[in-house]
């Protein structure tokens, strides 16, 4: 049974190898006899002058050379050093030449690692006489005891550098690859990042070095230096062919590595005069492929633009990244002119070609990867800061194993849990923050503005605000969330109330593709656009249902009483019932601050009321209440039981051409019935038309919960109405 690691785990192993690897390079630094000298061939002085072997630029502290001040530091050369045989070395520039590639012939590169040895080998005895020459030409000697081992604090910058540039091409390239293990083209990315640290690790060793390396060890070096460099090659080719459009099937992946390989065979064996057309050659050849790959994608990727995207971002890099380490270094060692700036420094170069593929992956999810993939990675690099500087600490300050785990963790969540979310913000945040307060006013806007071309015209500009995106048109889809379309290509928005479907294409003006935060913010934006939009049908329900209110309450108990004063032949009486009115039509509108009213209070104003309207008609009132204990009637149960009472009067007063009215009012709880009689003309069930205020009636005890009856008397004798209602 095979076994399958998750991401989490290769991605550890990968890591933590590779640091394995950065600490035995830095043992294999630091494992060289030291002097404490930094030498050049091409010192910068105020005066220009000739002089023999190396310039002494300047000492380290606490060195062996710092015991002597005799030697004047920055104001003297080193011309040879000899050793307890008495055999003298001449030095010469060539001795701290940076790269040995860069001389004309292979043979000549293996003169120089011969002269590596023997310089080594000096460096190596107890004691080493240092031939110094002054400025002024006088010649002394000194007796040096070069240091066992040279100290960390002596790698110069550009050794860091290269370990540094080595760790994260392989760590991104192995990210990516675990996380898509089975497509080649994640597979060629992971080759090129083993491939740049294959050739920068050596590099650091080497191109750092105080003044001499064993001759074998700096040729293996070498050797790994150009491997390196070759697979890096290989997987950038491989990774064009296939990625972001396959152009060739995967086994013909096997023609460039076949080939670069072959360069390599040639390198190694020295099949050829010098490394200008055994390494240099197959480099430029390899980054004109990388750059004619890149250009043939961009043609095929023509009618996609999330491909496009893609090269323009990733592409790019790729080529400015690696195109200027050999523009700088591999092509003028070819053409013969050295190279233009130091290796250590042009290495910085490849880190562009992986803060591409991070920003790729960012912006526009490249290897269909997305911010899970951020997560990933940060997680395992906060796993390995964690045992990494627990075992520092353990090994150099604190010797007990909880106190140190202790103290890691503190670093770790001090220093790199700030620093993680710095880089998430960088790398995963939008190019320009939101103003959500912004957005929620145009929310608003849109839900409040009635349904129309206004609203349509409100919600495209809300969109084109949160996403930028190229084009916006409208579709038809029956998903009722926000969906991502095409890879990332696409948004699709589904409709809304009145508001259509729409597909919004190209997001940030074409510079990204849309993300699940984007869908995120979608589904948020209609949520809250539903929800105002909710609320505004809400309010305006609430609107049409108080004006309802008001409109029952004026016709139900303004016009009885307004009929009452129009009856009035006294002039006092009928100014008394137009103030009541007016007191009355105030408290419907106001609703009735009131928390409720006794039932009887409430029956003998009301009587009162309709005693006089009746008795300016001439028509007699027969009133009855009766109820099983006193209660307290709520506002709404007054003015119902006032309208009723009220209408059905009106009702008489109006039309029924009656001599007498009967009003009973029933409470039994919880039930409240009011009966309204009269011995007028009575109606024809069938002929009768039902009024407004009729239908107030009805519609007020179907908002209570309670039944509405119209009938006759007997011998059609009049009409009766019938109300019953829960009071509670």
């Amino acid at each position: 049974m095979s076994i399958r690691f998750t991401p989490n785990v290769l991605l550890s192993i990968a890591m933590a190898l590779s640091l394995i690897l950065a600490f035995l390079m830095l043992a294999v630094a630091m494992d060289q006899r030291w002097l404490g000298a930094k030498l050049t061939d091409n010192p910068r002085l105020a005066t220009p002058q000739a002089f023999e072997g190396l310039w002494l630029n300047s000492i380290d502290r606490n060195s062996p050379l710092s015991r002597h001040s005799d030697i004047p530091e920055g104001l003297a050369s080193i011309t040879a050093i000899s050793g307890a045989d008495g055999r003298i070395i001449q030095l010469m520039p060539n001795d701290l030449i940076e790269e040995p590639d860069a001389l004309a012939s292979y043979a000549a590169m293996r003169d120089f690692f011969a002269r590596q040895s023997k310089l080594n080998a000096v460096l190596r005895q107890p004691e080493v006489m240092l031939h110094v020459q002054s400025q002024e030409g006088d010649t002394s000697i000194h007796q040096i005891k070069p240091q066992q081992e040279r100290p960390v604090s002596s790698l110069p910058l550009a050794f860091w550098l290269q370990i540094g540039v080595g760790l994260a091409g392989f760590w991104m390239g192995t990210w990516i690859w675990v996380l898509r293990r089975a497509e080649w083209a994640t597979r060629m990315f992971a080759l090129a990042g083993a491939g740049l640290l294959i050739s920068a690790f050596p590099a650091a060793i080497y191109s750092t070095r105080e003044l001499a390396l064993p001759g074998d060890l700096f040729q293996w070096l070498s050797i790994f230096n150009h491997a390196g460099a070759i697979i890096f090659g290989m997987g950038m080719i491989g990774l064009f062919l296939q990625y972001p459009r396959k152009l060739v099937k995967s086994r013909w992946l096997l023609v460039p590595v076949t080939l670069l390989a072959a360069s390599q065979v040639v390198d190694i064996w020295q099949l050829v005069e010098g490394p200008a057309f055994g390494f240099h050659l197959a480099v430029v050849l390899a980054m004109l492929s990388i750059i004619t790959l890149v250009l043939v994608q961009l043609k095929v990727a023509k009618g996609n633009p999330r491909d496009r995207a893609i090269l323009s971002w990733f592409g790019l890099s790729a080529v400015i990244g690696a195109g200027a380490f050999v523009a700088t270094v591999i092509t003028p060692n070819l053409l013969g002119i050295g190279s233009f700036v130091s290796q250590g420094e042009a290495f910085l170069f490849f880190l562009l070609v992986y803060i591409g593929a991070a920003f790729g992956v960012a912006r526009f999810r490249l290897f269909q990867l997305g911010e899970w993939a951020f997560r990933i990675l940060f997680y395992v690099i906060g796993v390995l800061l964690l045992l990494g500087l627990d075992a520092i600490l353990i090994a150099t300050i604190v010797d007990n194993r909880a106190p140190a785990f202790a103290l890691s963790l503190l670093i770790v969540s001090l220093v790199w849990l700030p620093l993680r979310d710095r880089l998430e913000r960088l790398l995963l945040s939008r190019g320009e923050t939101l103003d959500y307060e912004n957005l929620f006013r145009q929310v608003m806007d849109v839900a409040l503005t009635p349904p129309g071309r206004d609203q349509h015209a409100r919600w495209r500009s809300l969109l084109e605000h949160a996403f930028r995106p190229l084009s916006m048109e409208i579709t038809q889809n029956t998903h009722t969330k926000a969906k991502l379309m095409e890879d990332g290509l696409a948004l699709s928005i589904p409709a809304i109330g009145d508001l259509t479907s729409c597909r919004l294409e190209y997001a940030d003006s074409g510079r990204k593709l849309f993300s699940l935060r984007d869908v995120a913010l979608a589904n948020e934006l209609l949520a809250m656009l539903t929800n105002a939009q909710e609320s505004r049908v809400a309010y305006e329900k609430g609107v049409a249902e108080e004006r309802q209110r008001i409109a029952r309450d004026i016709h139900d108990n303004i016009g009885v009483q307004l009929l009452g004063a129009l009856h009035s032949q006294n002039a006092n009486r009928k100014n008394t019932f137009i103030r009541e009115t007016l007191t009355d039509l105030r408290d419907i509108i106001n609703n009735a601050g009131m928390q409720g009213a006794p039932l009887d209070e409430v029956l003998a104003d009301l009587r009162a009321q309709i005693a006089e309207f009746l008795c300016a008609a001439n028509i007699a009132l027969d009133w009855q209440v009766k109820r099983d204990e006193p209660v307290v009637l709520p506002m709404i149960a007054v003015h119902t039981l006032r309208s009723v009472i009220r209408e059905a009067v009106q009702n008489t007063l109006k039309y029924a051409g009656a001599e007498q009215v009967s009003i009973h009012v029933d409470f039994t709880r919880p039930m409240l019935t009011i009966r309204v009689a009269d011995d007028g003309c009575g109606f024809s069930a069938e002929n009768v038309t039902v009024g407004h205020g009729l239908d107030h009636m009805r519609t007020r005890m179907i908002g209570l919960g309670g039944t509405f009856t119209l009938g006759e008397q007997a011998n059609n004798q009049g009409s009766v109405i019938t109300v019953q209602f829960p009071v509670t």
